[in-house]
Order: C-alpha cells, then sequence, then structure tokens
C-alpha cells in the first residue's frame, strides 16, 4: 500500500451539496468528560485483494484510535493531551440484527478512485446506515487536491489524501475514507465528529475563539499546517485574544495540526467539541448499541464471489467462508431463496440488488450475517482523473491545460464532454482516450466522460472545475520616498501583480509632481521601466531616482503600467492589458528631509544647561552646523549642551543639517533665560540705640538655588508701610559693601528712631528717585516678598521678684527680665547685702527692708532701670532691742522696730528722755525697716549717751493694737 506522509493526511472537506458540512457550535470550554461515549464502526475493505487486508490489522487500527482517544499506549507520550471519554468498538450487530465481526470486504477497481468524481460510486459499493455505524472506506489510494496555492508563479498542490464528512441526516455517503491508521484515522475521526484543523490558512483571526479558527478556545491560533511536531512554530500573534496569558507556539503535536506521525493529542476544548456533537448532531450512534453481539453463539458469517464485475446475463457463483454455524439461509433483496448450503449461485439483473446469508445453529434467533451489493450492468465503467484541478489559462494572455488520464475499464470509444458558464453550452470537445486540454477562456467548468465498448455505455460524473483568468493586475506602492541631492527624489517601490500571468520586464512607471488625472500635472523624468519581470501572485521591489529640478517637492504620484504620453491621464495607454486599473496609482507625501530641533523652547536660570538636539526624518542626517555659538559646547555635533549664562537674556539657535542623500534643512530653538534672582529680606532684631536711634539686624537672602547676595544691593527702612504717602524713609538706606556668594547674608544697621511703634524694610526698592540712592536695582523673578516688617519694643528692664517679703538675713535671688534689647553693663544699688553690684542676677540677703534699683546697658548704649522691695520679717511676734549704737558703723546704727508678718502698722513710735523730752516720733510706720527708726539724732545733732523711754502702739493683722513701753540704751 502507498504510505504518504502525515502531512498529507487532510480533512478534505468536500461533499455534495447535500452533503455539506453543518453549521454547528458547542461550548468552548473543556466539558467535563466523565462517562464513556462508544461509536461502532463497520471497516469496508475495498481492494482489488480485499483478502490481504486481516480481521487482526482491523482489530489493531481500532485498539490504536482508542489509544489515540485516551491519549494512552503510544500516544502518551510527549505533549499533554485529553482523555476525550470517547471510545470505539467493532460492530457486533449486523443492520439485520444479526452477529457480525464488523469488517466487510468489496473487490474492485475503486480501491484507487478520483474522490470528485467517484465518491458516489465508491460508497455505492457497501455502505451500512450511516446514523448507526461510523463507515471507515480503507482504500489503496485517493485521488484529489487540496490546499492549492499560485504564488509568485508557482503553483503548490497537495494531493491524494484521506478524508471525512459531518453529517446527520443519514446519506449512505456520509463516513471516513482513509489509506492508512494510526494518527492519519485519529484526525479524520476527529473530521468526522466535527472537528476543523488547528489552522486556518493564511489567517490569524481570533476576534472570537468559539468561532473563529477552529472554533477551540484552548488551541492557540495557527496560520498554516504544523511542518513537524518536532519542529518550533509560531504562526500567529493573537493568541491573547482568546484566553492566553502570553504568546503561545502552534500546537504541532496535535492531531488536527497535520504535523505528521508524531501528532499524539487532543486538547480538552476539541474533546469537549467532539462529545457535544456526538450528543446531539450524532446521538443516534449512541443510541442502537451495536457494540454488544446479540447472542452468545461463537459463529461468524461471510461469503466470497467468483465474479466482482458482472455484466447482464452473468452467474454469479457465492461461497460461504462462515465459521460455527450448521445452518446457511441465502435471501435476495430480502427475499430468502437458495437451499440450506454453503453456496449459492444466480444470474441477476442490471442494476444493484443485495445478497444477504445468515448462519446459524440450532436456534434460527441466534445467527451471524455477512451481506453484499451486486452491481450489474453492461460491463463498461467510465472513469478518468485530472493531472490538477485549479490553473489559471486565458489565449494570447497564458495557456495553461489539464491533463484528464482516462481510466475507463472494458471501453474502446470515447467522448470527452465539457461545459462552463462563460457562454460554452455543453459539447463533445474530444474522442481520444486521453485528453490534454488547453483553456483558452477563463470560466468555471465542467467535464464528463462517456465510455462505451459497442451499445455498452457509462458516463462519469461531471468533474467541476475553475479557471482563474491570468491577466495581470498591476498595483504599485511607494514604499521609501526620500530627498536626493535636493532637487531630486529617490524611490523605493513594489509593484505587486495579482493576476497569474507575469508584468513584463520594461514596463513603464510614470512618476508626477501632481495628480496626473489633473491636467495641472507635469511628469517628472525619466520613466522608469521595470528592470525584472513581477511573477504572478507576487510582489517585486524598485528603485529609481526621479529629476524634480526644484527642491522641495513634497508630494509624488507614480503610474503603473503608464508611458507618460497623456495628461490628465486615462488608463490604459499601453499595449498591456490588465484586469484593473484603478490600482495602478500611488502617491507619497511629506517625504522631503526635514528636521525638528528639540526642544522648540525652553526656559532657563543661570546656570542652567540644556541638552539640544535634532530629529530628521526621512533621511539619516550626515552632518550639523548650530549657530550662533554662545553658550554651546559644541556647533558641529548632533547634540550640544547649552549653559545659560548670568544674565537676563532670550537667544535662537538654529540647526542645519544635511542627510546622506545631500539634502538640508534647518531648524530652530529659542532659549529663554528670564530673571532667577529672588531677594528677600528679614528683619531679625530691632534695639534701642542711644536716645535717637535704633540697631536692627536684618538678613538678606536670594532664594534663587544658585544665586548669590551682588554688590550694592539696597536695604530702605520706613515708619510706615512704604506703599503709603505717610511713610518716612528713616535714614540712611544701606547697600552690601561687597558680594556675597552664599545665598542668604546678614547684616546689622543703625536707623533714625521712627516716630511710630514699626519699622518696615524693602529690599532691592524700586523709588523713583533711586539714581541719587546709594547702590543699584537689580532684576528679579518676583517682587512681592521683598518688604518685612518688625515692632520697636523700646528697651526696659524689670525685676523679679519686684515686691516680696522675706525672713530676715535669708538670701533672694534677684532675676532681671528684659524686652527691646539685650544687656551688655549690669549695676545694681545700693550694694549692700548683695552677692555682686555688677552681674545680671546677685542674691540679697537683707537683714531689713530694702530697695534694690538695677541700671542695664545694651551693646547700643541704650539704658534701662529696674528696682525690687524686699521687705523683711523677724521670729517672735515683736522684738524692740535695748540698746543701739549710732555711729554710722553700719551696726546696730538705727533704733527700729522686728516684728513678724502679724505686724500691720506701727501707729506711733515714739521716744523720750529722761526728762520726758520727746526726741523722735514717727506714725504709721513699717516694722523691720530701718527707715521707720531713730538713728539717735535730736535736731539733727547726735543725742546724748543715756537711756530712753519708747511707748510704741502696733496693729496687727487680726485687727488688735497693742502698746508696748520699754527703755533704750543709746551707746556711742
Amino acid at each position: 500500500m502507498k504510505q504518504l506522509s502525515r502531512v498529507e493526511e487532510f480533512f478534505h472537506g468536500k461533499l455534495f451539496p447535500f452533503l455539506l458540512a453543518l453549521v454547528f457550535s458547542v461550548p468552548s470550554a473543556a466539558q467535563n468528560t466523565s462517562g464513556t461515549l462508544v461509536i461502532p464502526v463497520v471497516f469496508h475493505i475495498i481492494s482489488q485483494n480485499p483478502g490481504a487486508v486481516s480481521d487482526q490489522q482491523i482489530i489493531d487500527a481500532v485498539a490504536d484510535l482508542n489509544d489515540a482517544f485516551a491519549h494512552t499506549g503510544n500516544y502518551a507520550a510527549g505533549a499533554a493531551g485529553a482523555n476525550t471519554g470517547i471510545r470505539f468498538c467493532l460492530a457486533k450487530i449486523a443492520p439485520d440484527g444479526g452477529n457480525t465481526n464488523g469488517i466487510t470486504r468489496t473487490q474492485s477497481v475503486l480501491s484507487d478512485f478520483d474522490e470528485d468524481i467517484e465518491n458516489d460510486r465508491l460508497k455505492n459499493l457497501v455502505s451500512w446506515n450511516t446514523l448507526q455505524y461510523c463507515n471507515i472506506w480503507y482504500v489503496k489510494d485517493v485521488q484529489n487536491e487540496w490546499l492549492t496555492q499560485f504564488s509568485c508563479g508557482v503553483w503548490s498542490r497537495r494531493f491524494n489524501i484521506g478524508y471525512g464528512t459531518f453529517d446527520h441526516i443519514g446519506d449512505y455517503r456520509d463516513g471516513i475514507v482513509t489509506q492508512e491508521f494510526g494518527s492519519t484515522l485519529a484526525f479524520l475521526m476527529g473530521s468526522y465528529l466535527g472537528l476543523k484543523f488547528s489552522f486556518v490558512q493564511g489567517s490569524c483571526t481570533n476576534s472570537n475563539c468559539n468561532t473563529d479558527g477552529d472554533g477551540v478556545c484552548d488551541t492557540p491560533p495557527a496560520s498554516l499546517p504544523g511542518s513537524s511536531c518536532t519542529t518550533v512554530q509560531n504562526s500567529c500573534s493573537t493568541d491573547t485574544l482568546s484566553g492566553f496569558t502570553s504568546d503561545m507556539p502552534d500546537l504541532n503535536s496535535n492531531f488536527m495540526s497535520l504535523s505528521g506521525p508524531c501528532t499524539n493529542s487532543f486538547t480538552p476544548g476539541q474533546a469537549a467539541k467532539m462529545r457535544g456533537n456526538l450528543t446531539t448532531s450524532r446521538s443516534t450512534l449512541l443510541s442502537s448499541n451495536k457494540c454488544d453481539a446479540p447472542c452468545a453463539e461463537n459463529i461468524t458469517a461471510g461469503f466470497t464471489r467468483d465474479n466482482w464485475a458482472p455484466k447482464t446475463g452473468d452467474p454469479i457463483n457465492f461461497t460461504s467462508s462462515s465459521t460455527g454455524g450448521a445452518n446457511f439461509q441465502w435471501s435476495v433483496n430480502g427475499v430468502a431463496t437458495g437451499s440450506n448450503s454453503p453456496s449459492f449461485s444466480m444470474t441477476f439483473p442490471a442494476g444493484k440488488s443485495t445478497v444477504s446469508l445468515k448462519v446459524y445453529n440450532a436456534n434460527p434467533a441466534c445467527f451471524a450475517s455477512y451481506s453484499d451489493d451486486i452491481i450489474v450492468n453492461c460491463g463498461v465503467m467510465a472513469r478518468f482523473t485530472p493531472n490538477v484541478r485549479q490553473i489559471a489559462s486565458k489565449e494570447s494572455i497564458l495557456n495553461d491545460s489539464i491533463l484528464f488520464t482516462n481510466r475507463s475499464v472494458n471501453a474502446s470509444s470515447y467522448q470527452w464532454w465539457m461545459s462552463s458558464d462563460n457562454g460554452m453550452s455543453p459539447q463533445i470537445i474530444s474522442t481520444v482516450s486521453d485528453l490534454n486540454y488547453i483553456f483558452k477562456s477563463p470560466g468555471n467548468y465542467a467535464v464528463w466522460l462517456v465510455a462505451a465498448n459497442g451499445s455498452c455505455t457509462d458516463t462519469t460524473e461531471k468533474f467541476n472545475f475553475p479557471v482563474y483568468d491570468p491577466t495581470i493586475d498591476g498595483m504599485i506602492s511607494l514604499q521609501d520616498v526620500q530627498c536626493y541631492q535636493q532637487t531630486k527624489i529617490m524611490v523605493n517601490m513594489n509593484i505587486c501583480n495579482s493576476g497569474y500571468a507575469p508584468v513584463p520586464t520594461g514596463t513603464p512607471v510614470t512618476f508626477y509632481d501632481a495628480d496626473p488625472r489633473d491636467p495641472n500635472a507635469h511628469k517628472l523624468s525619466p520613466v522608469f521601466l521595470t528592470t525584472a519581470p513581477v511573477t504572478g501572485k507576487c510582489c517585486h521591489s524598485f528603485s529609481t531616482i526621479v529629476n524634480v529640478d526644484k527642491p522641495g517637492l513634497n508630494k509624488l504620484y507614480a503610474v503603473f503600467n503608464d508611458n507618460g504620453n497623456s495628461i490628465p491621464l486615462n488608463l490604459p495607454n499601453t499595449a498591456l492589458p490588465e484586469s484593473n486599473y484603478l490600482n495602478n496609482i500611488d502617491s507619497q507625501t511629506n517625504f522631503q528631509f526635514r528636521v525638528s530641533a528639540f526642544p522648540d523652547s525652553a526656559t532657563l536660570q543661570p546656570g542652567d544647561t540644556v541638552h539640544l538636539g535634532a530629529n530628521a526624518i526621512n533621511g539619516s542626517a550626515t552632518s550639523w552646523l548650530w549657530t550662533t555659538a554662545m553658550g554651546l559646547n559644541c556647533t558641529q555635533c548632533e547634540n550640544p549642551y547649552f549653559t545659560a549664562e548670568d544674565s537676563f537674556y532670550s537667544i535662537t539657535k538654529k540647526i542645519l543639517v544635511t542627510s546622506s542623500n545631500g539634502c538640508t534643512d534647518s531648524s530652530f530653538v529659542v532659549l529663554h533665560i528670564p530673571p532667577a534672582d529672588d531677594y528677600q529680606v528679614t528683619i531679625d532684631s530691632v534695639e534701642c540705640a542711644g536716645e535717637d536711634s535704633l540697631h536692627t539686624g536684618f538678613t538678606i537672602c536670594n532664594n534663587f538655588a544658585k544665586g548669590k547676595i551682588p554688590m550694592g544691593l539696597r536695604v530702605s527702612f520706613y515708619d510706615a508701610d512704604p506703599g503709603e504717602p505717610d511713610a518716612h524713609l528713616l535714614g540712611p538706606v544701606f547697600a552690601t559693601d561687597k558680594i556675597y556668594p552664599a545665598g542668604c547674608a546678614s547684616f546689622g544697621y543703625f536707623l533714625n528712631l521712627p516716630t511710630t511703634a514699626k519699622v518696615f524694610a524693602v529690599v532691592n526698592p524700586r523709588n523713583a528717585d533711586s539714581t541719587a540712592l546709594p547702590g543699584s536695582f537689580y532684576d528679579e523673578a518676583r517682587y512681592d516678598n521683598n518688604e518685612d516688617t518688625a515692632l520697636v519694643t523700646p528697651f526696659l528692664v524689670t525685676i523679679s521678684p519686684s515686691d516680696t517679703t522675706i525672713t530676715r538675713l535669708n538670701p533672694i535671688k534677684l532675676i532681671p527680665e528684659f524686652s527691646g534689647g539685650h544687656p551688655t553693663i549690669y549695676q545694681w544699688e545700693p550694694v549692700e547685702y548683695l552677692s555682686c553690684s555688677d552681674c545680671p542676677s546677685p542674691v540679697a540677703t537683707p537683714p531689713t527692708r530694702i530697695e534694690y534699683r538695677l541700671t542695664v546697658q545694651n551693646e547700643f548704649a541704650c539704658k534701662a532701670t529696674g528696682t525690687t522691695s524686699i521687705k523683711t520679717f523677724s521670729g517672735g511676734k515683736v522684738n524692740i532691742p535695748n540698746g543701739f549704737t549710732p555711729n554710722n558703723d553700719g551696726h546696730n546704727d538705727v533704733f527700729y522696730v522686728l516684728g513678724s508678718e502679724d505686724v500691720k502698722v506701727i501707729k506711733d513710735f515714739s521716744v523720750f528722755n529722761r526728762w520726758g523730752q520727746k526726741v523722735f516720733q514717727v506714725t504709721n510706720a513699717q516694722a523691720n525697716d530701718p527707715k521707720s527708726g531713730w538713728n539717735g539724732l535730736l535736731n539733727g545733732k547726735p543725742a546724748e549717751t543715756g537711756t530712753y523711754v519708747y511707748v510704741i502702739t502696733i496693729s496687727f493683722g487680726n485687727g488688735s493694737t497693742e502698746v508696748f513701753k520699754g527703755t533704750i540704751t543709746l551707746i556711742r
């Protein structure tokens, strides 16, 4: 048997009109494959020697098919695959209900048949009920042609393939025709169950995976058959549209990919689709239960005959090859005939008759059966096959022919008939045996053969085929158009030919500066003549240079098959015919060499750097020239750097670029360097400076990150908002004496004393009389932050505590507090009982009531004074001494009353001498205060030494009053 590469094994898919495959749809996701679905199959062996194919070969083929659909056995290795849950059995019940082994054998020349002409005749030999059995016709050769393509002048054809059908109406032709078993049969069975190829020739469409491609979502889209199972092939990039996370290689190991004998799997989606079709469109295969023998007896039925091509009047002898049965029942067309004998003879009328044999033992209800269809005619069988099935041919354009090889049986004369849809009525065109016919006109043709032997004739079915119009159809496409040497244009173009005849060398292409259908267009020179032929269904690239004789043309028209002799253009205007002239013109615009500088514009701060460049289109740049050079690090480079100088200006940079084709173009960059300095003043301090001045401490900052404080930058001070008319300048105006490179600098300055409690500072003022002021005015990025305000706080000092009472001789720290300045000199008075007199916070330990005064001075000679009063008290209710020594030695010089905190006031304190003369009196005095006591003077002169009498009336805090009397000794 002729062995074919599996890549040649293809589901042909061609049926007669009443066997067209049904349009169907099943869920794309893999369905549950639980539950085995079993399909009964019957093998019809059609051969010149059908007995050469043993039953075991068929049994092994079914077992192999089951492995393929289960992804087991020889198919388990390699790529992952699905167990489809579909199984196959050789039928055990014959159509008449008897036991059968599911195999028939028919001797016939149709073991090598032409599918397009003899499909009916082959399947008419034998066919079981296609609703109950999957019929598989096993033949030697199939004559057909599939996946025919014409590209670049060459026909690509594939021949001799098995095929299957997908039909459920019960037509006797439904089933599988195969030349091989193994993966080939698995593929054809997939077709029989409604699968399509896993590829669509030339297409990657994947908008809806349920309908596009093979209609199965877990098979990646592919645009061509698999080359082999071991070659990585990825013919489409639309995989993610159907849910794949990334672009996937084609499934070359899939049975439906036609990759070769190594294919070994179906996907879960394919399995679901086949099961869905099997339970719907082909459900009758499952309902008839043809896989279990009707009875248990081991009987087989079969017979042979001695005449496989009987003519009318020929007797046929039938001989049983049955086993296990003792009784024989022959029948013809369902009518019992003959005797209970293993042999039978009969002469049959013309036409088709069915001979059946039932074999049984004691129980006629348990029988085996076998049938054979007897076709009787006059003995002639008309047959032929073409060598090709699609051509393109037309007289004076391209002549092509088909060789029709005569394979008729028992014929001696022949008539070849032909008709077409282009006006050719059915007619005899030849009586030769083999017809080699040259087609002068395109069209859809039908050819059939009448073979005869005397009065015995037979006619084939019509072979329908197309003859395409080979007339060229040229289309021009401008691929790359560029300026060349400023006044010329370099053109790269494709010329495609969608016809079959070649475009001859020397076919003209003419160029125009405008639409040539417009009378204002001008032909450009020279006219280009193709330098090579463009074969059918192919494209060819050409290049030329067109003269424009002026720069700047930016729109070009090209016309294929145009000699340029007529404007306005009206095709055809050459002797070369085309089937279509509407695609002979193409144009391209905006192809001139252009340069665009980048950035278009930029705004920089002083010191900033920007990278300049130029993008060239419609050509490659080879030289660059930048002008002017200021600020650029190079002028004859592609991408210079521009650095902004420290000033306020704008500048335009021009770039002139020359292309590799000698064309030039220029572009511009506009650079702006606006003011970047931003001065801001902050008053840090305002302090008293003598009686008529202030000292201000202030900071000037430049908010520009790269800025500095320039020399001569002014700061003016005012006693009110300088924008108000009543503001007065507190002179003099300050101006920086040098450049301060840091962003901020601090200063101190003396001002006239303002009449208000505020000071306003303005940095970089734009006064009307600025020419009379020191310093300069500087441009800034903004001026709304140039002012600051501070309150003028008087220089004051207070002492804490300011008024307090303590136990006499106990220490207390005196703490001064300041506002309006920072003191540098301290002077405490009196100095008695202080730990220090020129320090900020002395400790006082007074024995009596006392008042301290602090005088401070800041660094600018401004003074301030503060006081504190310290009252003392003693232990006990009242303590009155009995003597004192008023000698001005600072110790016990005064006679005064010591008392506790309960003493409210000394209402009367009187002292008398021994003569009763009052020498001292004070009323409403304070205890513990020497100022309220007697210093030993009488009328401004020291009193005599001696004893004196005192009378003291004291009022206490509880409201009581007591009088204290006693004597005091004055000692000198």
